[in-house]
């Protein structure tokens, strides 16, 4: 079994990558934004005056709180370890206090060495120019319904797995782009020097080609 950690700026195919993976090799994705996304649609769920802060944070593009983030993704990440499943993340852990945690919480890759052994986790780092997720991130749609993104050459209004209607996410206004962009850089990257130290599998992946030649890459890399 693997865990896999799949980094790039916002827009660079993480949730695509992860989705292949999982479909070809029977991976459990867990996209932290997509469960975060739908936790923040939930009425019930915005009673509670944390979950209405943490969902101010994430519309205007900034990182949740680390420790909120941490819990949701360790309590995940325990289920599907010891279900015997192997794990691929597009996007977390997403700040060095998710990683790595404190004396008194335990981080996501501790949790991942314990569950799947060092020698197992993986990191794909999608390398992709700021102007290119600018541009994708300003023409994505998302399905409103499996939440599957639209690619940019293709056609139509409405998913193509599930024909339900595309909507345009908060997240990809090109201000809340901006501030993403400055997020990955400064609180996001600091996890990938750390790990490079630490001797953990890193390996770097262009993203800018078609999804399925990136992933051809993915699988090489992977040894898949």
């Amino acid at each position: 079994m693997k865990a896999i950690i799949i980094w790039g700026p916002p827009g660079s195919g993480k949730g695509t990558q992860a989705e292949l993976l999982a479909r070809n090799f029977g991976f459990v994705h867990f996209d932290t934004g997509r469960f975060l996304e739908r936790f923040y649609l939930d009425k019930k769920a915005l009673k509670d005056p944390i979950i209405r802060k943490e969902k101010k944070l994430f519309d205007k593009g900034f990182l949740n709180t680390p420790s909120f983030v941490l819990k949701i993704v360790s309590d995940a990440t325990k289920r599907i370890g010891k279900g015997g499943l192997g794990v691929v993340y597009s996007g977390s852990p997403r700040t060095l206090f998710e990683a790595y945690g404190d004396k008194k919480n335990k981080g996501l890759l501790e949790t991942l060495k314990d569950l799947y052994g060092k020698e197992n986790v993986h990191v794909i780092r999608l390398l992709v120019k700021d102007d290119v997720v600018t541009k994708r991130n300003i023409a994505r749609k998302v399905c409103s319904l499996c939440g599957l993104p639209k690619l940019a050459h293709a056609h139509g209004d409405r998913c193509v797995f599930c024909d339900a209607p595309l909507r345009t996410r908060s997240l990809d206004d090109p201000t809340v782009m901006k501030k993403r962009l400055e997020e990955y850089k400064g609180r996001t990257f600091p996890i990938i020097e750390k790990m490079k130290k630490e001797k953990y599998h890193i390996h770097k992946i262009n993203g800018e080609p078609m999804p399925f030649e990136v992933f051809f890459s993915v699988k090489k890399a992977l040894k898949l």
